[in-house]
This record gives structure tokens, sequence and C-alpha cells, in this order.
């Protein structure tokens, strides 16, 4: 008696575990309640870009951003390595290991470039907008 008992608990947990379990293997979604951070607006295009195989488009937060300091870009590689496997995962399918973390290369005018670990550089951040008194804004090409 005990063991039939105990066999349909563990069935029931596995049950429960797998409707608590939204992501199949080959899912690169991003986790609902873990929004990616992006430091450059082209970070975001890149993670856009990034389909995943079972549901398509993946949802990310769009928000735009006056100024990130850089103390904060460079802290979030430590806020994220604490973030859940599946948030991993969908990091890496965007950005993958053997290409980033890019390195920060401050170009002249105020623009800052990516530089790849394969050594690519891309446009990160530059002014846009030319003339007197007028702030830079985000920019950047792929």
């Amino acid at each position: 008696m005990h063991s039939r008992t105990l066999l349909a608990r563990i069935e029931r947990a596995e049950q429960f575990t797998k409707m608590k379990t939204n992501f199949s293997p080959d899912c690169i979604c991003w986790p609902d309640n873990e929004y990616p951070f992006f430091g450059f607006d082209i970070e975001r295009e890149i993670a856009s870009r990034v389909k995943c195989s079972v549901h398509g488009e993946r949802t990310t937060m769009i928000f735009q951003r006056l100024y990130l300091p850089a103390w904060r870009r460079e802290r979030e590689s430590i806020r994220r390595s604490r973030l859940s496997p599946q948030y991993q995962k969908a990091w890496n399918a965007s950005f993958p290991p053997a290409l980033w973390p890019a390195e920060e290369d401050p170009g002249g005018d105020g623009e800052i470039f990516l530089r790849l670990k394969d050594g690519t550089r891309l446009l990160a951040c530059g002014p846009t907008l030319a003339g007197p008194g007028q702030a830079g804004r985000m920019g950047g090409q792929i």
C-alpha cells in the first residue's frame, strides 16, 4: 500500500513539473519573469533577429533610454550569471560565447564600437544628430 501511494505522489510531482515548465529543450525564448538587459540598442536588435525554433518570435521588452553608465553595462555579466538556465540559453542563442562578450572600443566623435572576439567591430553608440547644442542619441548598424 505504501509503495502505491509513493508512486502516485511521484507521478503527480512529475505532472506538476511538466505543467510548471513552459520551455521545451529546443526553446530559446526569454523567461517571462527575467527580462533581457541590453547595454546598447544594437544588442537588442541582434537579439530580436534570433527566432525560436519552437515558438518563432521571442518576446523582449523594448524601451528607450537616454543614458546608461558604463559601470552598469560592466556589472550586467555578474547579474546574468545568477539568472535561470533558460535565460542563459536564450542569451547564448543571441550572443554566442565564441564571440561575446564584446569589448567596448571608443572611437572618435563620441562613438563606441563593440569589438567581438573574432575582431569584428559593431557601431554601438554614436552621435547621429549634427548641430550645435544637440545631444547625440543611440544608434547602430549591423
